[in-house]
Order: structure tokens, then sequence, then C-alpha cells
């Protein structure tokens, strides 16, 4: 009895052992041939994310999706070809990754709703379907979207606007033409008091879910010589270059500290000189599998250490802000927002940012 008690403990061990080890998360890279296509697949468990690369007529594109870690292999089992003279996309399938078309033309991998329409035409209806705009209007600003938070500048204070709500936040009496010390942490858009001259003691905290605003006192005076190089979750950080001194400010309690100047790296602190932070005036990196580039209006996205560009779109005015996967940009008056699943989406538009647009416009 006690030699079957101990082989069923085993065989117990034994199966929870094997579970651990078939399902863990563990890096690889395959390569394979689908439908005259080249595909190097792989995982990274560290970004958990999946990386593939398809080399087609000597052309290689590439995709990455973020998510956990499935036990599968050989994800992708078909591939799509379309073309139209020398350009084409690829439209890879398969039962584990949401896809997307990948599209070369005029001899660069190009985002595939913005190919040409003979292209376009071939793309299955699936890929090109478009949620329906809104069309409000709100002080001259045209709303097509309101998935998001906006703080929109209005020379004393806010429009408000989102899922909910549609209001003006009025923080000063005189006008400002240009803030340039606005800072966000995870909860809050931070801003301190422009009605103070050289320095300032106060901070306007204004809440990123319902506008609600909160002042906060400060126990020293901070020059407004100064930058935010970043947040994590609710504490904003804050670089004195008069003063050279770091500070850590948390938007909860009202807390300020002086700090031994340091930066947040992808999600791990270093220590750094004060000065360098005040000549170079360098910001945290985020903690991302994506990488924006804006050259001579030409948006562009590589996936984190890979090499390979695709364009995004044109004629971009400026980056506004990127959050995760989402990118969020100005082209002329019309704020746009893109992430790689859902294409580019029409957000506002605003006929004041033809002529001011800089330190105007916040989203979350």
């Amino acid at each position: 009895m006690k030699k079957l008690k101990i082989l069923q403990i085993t065989i117990v061990a034994l199966f929870i052992i094997f579970i651990f080890f078939f399902f863990r998360a563990v890096d690889y890279t395959k390569e394979y041939t689908v439908d005259e296509v080249k595909i190097s697949e792989s995982y990274d468990k560290e970004n958990k994310s999946y990386y593939f690369t398809l080399e087609y007529q000597d052309v290689v594109l590439d995709y990455l999706y973020e998510s956990s870690y499935k036990h599968n292999r050989t994800l992708i089992e078909k591939v799509d070809i379309i073309e139209d003279e020398n350009n084409f996309c690829l439209i890879p399938s398969g039962s584990i990754i949401e896809w997307i078309p990948l599209c070369v033309e005029e001899g660069k991998n190009t985002y595939y709703k913005n190919v040409n329409e003979n292209l376009l035409s071939q793309i299955p209806e699936e890929f090109l379907k478009e949620e329906k705009e809104l069309d409000e209007e709100y002080e001259d600003i045209t709303i097509y979207n309101r998935d998001y938070t906006y703080l929109l500048w209005n020379y004393d204070g806010f429009y408000f606007i989102n899922e909910k709500d549609t209001k003006k936040i009025k923080l000063f009496d005189q006008e400002r033409y240009n803030i340039n010390l606005v800072g966000y942490t995870k909860d809050y858009l931070i801003i301190p008091d422009y009605e103070a001259n050289y320095t300032f003691n106060k901070f306007y905290r204004i809440s990123l879910s319902n506008g609600d605003v909160k002042t906060s006192d400060l126990d020293r005076d901070i020059y407004f010589d100064s930058y935010f190089p970043g947040f994590e979750k609710n504490k904003l950080y804050i670089i004195d270059n008069k003063e050279e001194i770091m500070y850590e400010w948390n938007a909860k309690n009202g807390d300020l500290e002086k700090i031994k100047a340091k930066m947040l790296n992808k999600g791990t602190w270093e220590n750094v000189g004060i000065k360098t932070l005040i000549n170079q005036n360098k910001k945290f990196t985020p903690k991302t599998n994506y990488e924006y580039t804006l050259e001579d209006g030409n948006l562009s996205l590589n996936y984190v250490d890979k090499d390979i560009t695709t364009n995004i779109d044109e004629e971009v005015t400026s980056i506004v802000r990127i959050k995760d996967a989402n990118i969020f940009y100005l082209k002329t008056d019309t704020l746009y927002v893109f992430n790689p699943l859902e294409g580019k989406k029409r957000l506002l538009n605003y006929f004041e940012w033809n002529f001011n647009y800089e330190n105007m416009i916040y989203v979350n």
C-alpha cells in the first residue's frame, strides 16, 4: 500500500513537471516556407511578443504581435498574395495570431490601408472595415471620435473632451499663448501655476478621467527653467535646471522630494549625473516594442531593435504623444491616432492648429 502511494505521488509530481515545462514561455526561432514565402518566426518571452519576417521577391516585410506564449509552432498556415505590377501584399493567416496584410508599394514597406486603389480593391473587406465617425461640434472643434480623453489648451485653461463629457476648465485670469511645462502621470495632467513669475510653488492636477482640478501647494519654489523627464505611475519627475536639482512629486498626496538624479530606462532605474540630464535634456525611455519616427513629414514605424521600416503616413505636422502601440499625431489641423492592428483614425479637427499647435494638445 505504501509503495502504491509513493508511485501515485511520483506520477502526479512528474505530470506537474511535464505541464510546467510544456507550457512555460521559451524563446525560439523557427524558419519555414509557406506558399513560396520564406518565413522566420520567433518568440521573445521578455517582451511577450511574436516577431515574423516574410520574404517574397527578395523583399522582407515584418510583423510583431504582442501575446502571451502559445506552445504552438508554425503559426502562419497560409499566405495569400495579391499583386499590382511591382506592388504586392502578403496576407498571412493562422488560427492563433491576429494578422493584417503586409504590403510593398514603390519598393517601400507601406501600411496596407495606404496602398493604391488597384491593390486596395483586392484586399479582403474584413481588413478594410472602418468605424463610423462622429460629427459633433464644440467650441469650433469638430469631434470625430470620443474613445480617448483630450485636454486642449485654449490660452487660459483647457477644453476637456472624453467619452462622457465636454467642458471648459479655466485655470488663469490672463491668457498664456504657450505653456511648455506640462506633464503626464498615469491618472493626471500636471501644469504649474503660470500666473507666477520665474518660479512657481503650486501645481494644478487635472484628472484624466473626469477633468476635475485640484490645486497642490509645494513646500519650495521651482524655477520655470525646468523640464519633466517623465513619470512612473502617479509620480512626476522634475529637473530644475537653474538649481541643478531633481525632484520626485507624488500627484496623489502632493509630496515633493529632492532625489538623486536618475533615469527610467525601459522599466529600469539608472543613476545619471544631474548635469548630464540638464545638458542633454534626457527623457525617460518607455518599455515598448514600437518605435515611431517623424522625418520630413513622413511618419514611419520600426519594431524596437529591428531594422525594417514601414511607412505609416505623409505630410505629418508633429507627433503629439506615443502611448504603448498608439501614436497620436497632427496633420495640419486634424488630430489622428494610429496603431498597427486598427490603422489610422481621425479624432479631432480644430482650425486654430493651423497657426498654433505646440504644447496645445494632450491626449490619453
